[in-house]
């Protein structure tokens, strides 16, 4: 698929094709786009872990669930639990100094430059010890999220999408996965991705149409606003990554068909 209709196919489903499943190839996919995401200092700070529905109990299901999403784990035939590893930066830095790796392998593989102001010295003496391992192990977690997990977790969610299945993020119940998925503590849970085949329409009543262009976007300063052009939208729309906003005129009459499908009580 285009990378501009994929961005523009991006929904938040929620009703998904529970008779359908996923093909585990697809689920590998997914993971693949993840894991060649751009991490800092080529550390994995993400993990995920993979479920499906119809393995888990409906008790092991309820666990997942807030008061927030009380009943898509239900729907959804995969789950899959993102966690930033909050000791993966001191694993790192392990993995370095273990013999045959040495501080200066950024330099051996061509990644950091000596222009670029790198050096085995710069890495030795203040990249190791007072960027990625201050204090080393005796230092606490670094929590608080992680903008490498979540650019992990948009590759895989849009590679989702390319792939021809529907995904979106919601919150999880952190100490319920806990007991239920066995992840340690210094994982610092972040969202659950509900991945499958949609069972409303791909326009999913419309894109969100959001704040105004130019209350979100500036340009040299937040005194001036970032004008949208009239021509890059009509390219964009013709490109598919603008689509019809909501609400779409016949939304309503397709959450009764879906409420009816899955015997839920009606929508008002």
């Amino acid at each position: 698929m285009e990378f501009k209709r994929v961005l523009g196919r991006r929904r938040s489903f929620h009703y998904f094709a529970t008779w359908r499943p996923v093909e585990r190839e697809k689920i590998q996919a997914m993971l693949e786009a993840a894991r060649r995401a751009s991490r800092a200092v080529n550390t994995p700070f993400f993990k995920a872990v993979v479920t499906y529905r119809d393995r888990l109990s409906q008790e092991e299901r309820n666990q997942f669930k807030t008061a927030w999403e009380p009943t898509v784990f239900d729907f959804a035939p995969v789950s899959i639990f993102w966690y930033h590893d909050t000791e993966a930066r001191v694993a790192y830095v392990d993995r370095l100094k273990r013999p045959g790796v040495p501080s200066g392998a950024l330099q051996d593989n061509a990644v950091m430059a000596p222009l670029l102001g790198w050096s085995r010295r710069f890495l030795s003496e203040v990249i190791l010890p007072e960027l990625l391992a201050p204090g080393g192990r005796s230092a606490p977690p670094a929590r608080g999220g992680n903008s490498d997990a979540a650019m992990a977790m948009e590759q895989a969610l849009l590679c989702a999408y390319d792939e021809g299945l529907a995904a979106t993020l919601v919150p999880f119940d952190e100490d319920g996965a806990r007991t239920v998925l066995g992840v340690p503590e210094v994982w610092e849970p972040l969202l659950a991705m509900l991945v499958g085949y949609p069972a409303e329409s791909w326009e999913a009543g419309g894109q969100a149409p959001g704040l105004p262009f130019e209350d979100v976007f500036f340009a040299g300063s937040m005194d001036t606003a970032f004008e949208r052009d009239p021509q890059v939208v009509a390219r964009l729309q013709s490109e598919e990554l603008i689509q019809e906003q909501a609400p779409i005129a016949w939304r309503k009459h397709e959450i009764r068909g879906l409420d009816r499908m899955f015997r839920l009580p009606a929508s008002r």
